[in-house]
Order: C-alpha cells, then sequence, then structure tokens
C-alpha cells in the first residue's frame, strides 16, 4: 500500500456515512469509510502494525467493496482500493487465512474440485440430513450452522456445465457468436439460469461457445491474493480474450466487471496484451439482451408471478454501469408489473464470500435487504448476480418468506416458453 497521496484526499466530510451499509448497520464510525482510511493511514505512519493489529484487519475486511461511499463521495477517494491494496499487504505479513486457503485456493481455484463440492451438496441436501437442523432445540443449538445451511437453495440441480458441451450446437446462419464466461457460483447454483440464458441466445440465432475456464478470480482478488488472481486471469485469458467472438458474456455481474479489470491484475505479461484490446467485449447477459439483440420478435406469454421488484448488484450497478437493462427485460413481460423497493442498489450483504466470512454483520445487513423486499409484496426479487440470489434467498429463507429469487433473462426465457 503506497499510494499515501490517494489517503490523503479524505477530508472526513461524512458523505459516506449515509450510504455505507456496514455503518448504517452497526453505527460504528469504525465502519464506515473515512473510519477505515484513517486506519489504513495510521498503517502507513507505523502507528499499527500489519502483523499483529487484529482490530485493524477486521476492520479491513469488514469493507463490502460494494463501491456506495467511492459514488458518492465529493473527493472521488477510491476508499475500495485502498482497502484492496490494505488487505494485500496484510496477506503478504500474515499468510492467508484458513478460508482462503480451503475455499479460495483449495476449490475455486479448480474447476473439478469445485464439481466435486456441488456433488456432496446435493447428496447432504437430497438425504434429507438438512431437515434435521431445522428441530426447534437444535436449531438453538446449531444456529450458526442453520445460518450456513439457508444459503444452499432447495432442489440444487447438476452444475450447468453437464448439460452444456464446450460448444453449442452450431446454429444456421448465426447473427452473432459470443463466448459464454460460466462463473462458479453460476455453474454450481444457478444452473437453470445458464441453461435459460443459453436456450434464448439460440433461440434468437446466438452461436454460443462456453470454453472450460477457470474462477474468475475475483475472490482471490479482493481477499488481497494478487498472485493466484493474476495465475487465475492468464490461465482464462487464451480461453476467452483468445477467441474470435462478437461479445464474452455472462450472467453474473461480478464475472464480467472482474473480466472487464483484467488489465489491473495481469499487468505486463502476454496475456495482457491479449486482453487489453478486448475488455470492451465483456457485457453482462442483460444488456446484450437489451442493447444488441432486441428479442422484439419473440412471442411473449405471462408468467404465473404478476409482481416483481428488482436488486441491483453492487458490480452490475456501479462496476459496470447497468441499471435500465434488467428493468427493460421486467417490463417487456406481459402482465407483470415491476415494484421498486426502497434501497435497489444498496449492497444486500452478500458481498460474494463475505455471508460466510461476516456473518454476523452480512446478516445485519441482509435484514434491511429483506425487509424492504417485503415492504413491495412481490412475489419474486430479481436480480443478475447469482452471488446476491444466493444471499437474498437465504435472508428470505430465515425469515420464512416464500418471494422466489429469479435472473431476469431466466423469466424472459420462460415468458418465451423455453424450458430447461
Amino acid at each position: 500500500m503506497n499510494d499515501y497521496n490517494e489517503i490523503s484526499r479524505c477530508n472526513r466530510c461524512g458523505f459516506c456515512q449515509s450510504v455505507c451499509p456496514t455503518y448504517l448497520a452497526t453505527r460504528d464510525e469504525t465502519q464506515v469509510a473515512r473510519g477505515r482510511i484513517f486506519l489504513t493511514r495510521m498503517l502507513l505512519e507505523g502507528r499499527y502494525d500489519f502483523t499483529k493489529d487484529e482490530d485493524v484487519l477486521e476492520k479491513v475486511n469488514d469493507c463490502l467493496l460494494c463501491q456506495a461511499c467511492v459514488v458518492n463521495c465529493p473527493a472521488t477517494v477510491r476508499t475500495d482500493d485502498i482497502m484492496l491494496a490494505a488487505r494485500r499487504d496484510f496477506m503478504e505479513a500474515r499468510g492467508l487465512s484458513l478460508f482462503q486457503k480451503l475455499v479460495y485456493r483449495g476449490v475455486l481455484s479448480h474447476r473439478e474440485r469445485l464439481d466435486r463440492t456441488s456433488f456432496l451438496m446435493r447428496l447432504y441436501e437430497k438425504s434429507g440430513a438438512r431437515n434435521i437442523l431445522y428441530g426447534k432445540t437444535l436449531r438453538r443449538a446449531l444456529d450458526r450452522l442453520v445460518y450456513f445451511d439457508s444459503f444452499l437453495p432447495s432442489g440444487l440441480n447438476k452444475p450447468a456445465r453437464t448439460r452444456l458441451n464446450e460448444k453449442m450446437p452450431a446454429v444456421n446462419q448465426p447473427k452473432m457468436k459470443v463466448v459464454y464466461f460460466l462463473g462458479c457460483a453460476s455453474n454450481v447454483f444457478t444452473s437453470e439460469t445458464v441453461w435459460s440464458a443459453v436456450a434464448f441466445l439460440n433461440k434468437l440465432d446466438v452461436e454460443v461457445l462456453i470454453p472450460k475456464v477457470s474462477c474468475c478470480g475475483e475472490p482471490h482478488h479482493t481477499g488481497g491474493d494478487e498472485g493466484e488472481a493474476r495465475r487465475l486471469a492468464k490461465k482464462n485469458v487464451p480461453l476467452i480474450f483468445g477467441v474470435e467472438a462478437d461479445f464474452i458474456v455472462t450472467d453474473c455481474s461480478t464475472c464480467a466487471s472482474a473480466l472487464r479489470h483484467y488489465d489491473k491484475i495481469l499487468g505486463d505479461c502476454a496475456e495482457a496484451a491479449i486482453a487489453k484490446p478486448k475488455l470492451s467485449k465483456v457485457i453482462d447477459l442483460a444488456t446484450l439482451v437489451t442493447e444488441h439483440l432486441k428479442p422484439s420478435s419473440i412471442d411473449l406469454k405471462p408468467l404465473d408471478i404478476k409482481t416483481v421488484t428488482y436488486h441491483d448488484p453492487c458490480h452490475g450497478i456501479r462496476g459496470l454501469g447497468v441499471k435500465a437493462a434488467p428493468r427493460e427485460i421486467l417490463k417487456s413481460i406481459p402482465g407483470l408489473e415491476l415494484k421498486e423497493m426502497e434501497g435497489a442498489d444498496s449492497c444486500c450483504g452478500g458481498a460474494g464470500s463475505y455471508c460466510f466470512t461476516h456473518p454476523t454483520m452480512s446478516g445485519l445487513i441482509s435484514t434491511g435487504k429483506v425487509n424492504n423486499i417485503a415492504a413491495t409484496k412481490a412475489e419474486a426479487v430479481v436480480t443478475s448476480c447469482p452471488a446476491c440470489s444466493l444471499q437474498l434467498g437465504a435472508g428470505l429463507r430465515r425469515a420464512g418468506l416464500d418471494t422466489q429469487v429469479a435472473h431476469p433473462v431466466a423469466l424472459l426465457a420462460k415468458s418465451a416458453g423455453l424450458k430447461v
């Protein structure tokens, strides 16, 4: 962490207080951008020690990296970049945490291990073992385990890749060719969305290529493990940027945001030279559909649900600048009413794996988001990020609500009569 000038630009005005999810949940000054920046300044000045000060590390890691403070800062201080730099320095001084070793490097860095983990989760869910957790006595004793279990969707399907070939069946006279980046969460937890999206793109005469990519590297990057993030990016570049295609598309706004910033992760190397000219081709699924395909020729039918609300993922609205596209899709479905919730663009508290590493803080933020969803009385909440889908679904499940969670393009495919 060497950009002392960036840290010094914070004038402690307090604009970040009104938008920071962790501060709004705790009212703790060290949980807001200006408080965290002050702590990192103390680190640089030697008043705290990267190898010893657990409290400072905790506050740095508590940041969701949602960028709400960045877009509301009069001085445009990049608090997210400062926190990322601090995490890298902590990681270099202290090494990887057990969670990073087991989950990030142990599972996410290896596609085959992720598939095997998915099998174990399906076995656990289908065996009925999870039902034991919800008995009253055991639930009180194992509250935290119940919290983690709530993130596992009911009826978990096989990974999306098991039904998809690396190259989809050829489309006669394709209008467009896209590389579909299949992210970890999309592949394992929201496979129906992937199947729906591919079927819908094929119906619009789009040829879809699905390379065998690794994790996009964003979990490692945000956790300070820059070396592993760079290694994964180097593996992915030839597979997605080395292919001739009109667009590189993904149904995950986090993956899209990560891919768009591969030049920053890669630095100066051969892979960076391949990726840089094509970074602008990276696009999220909803934007591809609304801005480049415009499926007005498809006959859409009403859905079983009549009302929906939309949650803006942080990487979608602030990382990619996507707001109108998913709403345009929802408004195009006959008989479907979009009911905007309060704080639609506020972080849901998921933030990738934050919901697992910071369950208390994440739970507090989730409760506020669930209350806003419930206030709309919508039958479903829609979002363009599988990690947000998991967080929203878990929060709704813990609240005893049966509100559905869906991707806008999955609803569009269903309205078009496509069955997956």
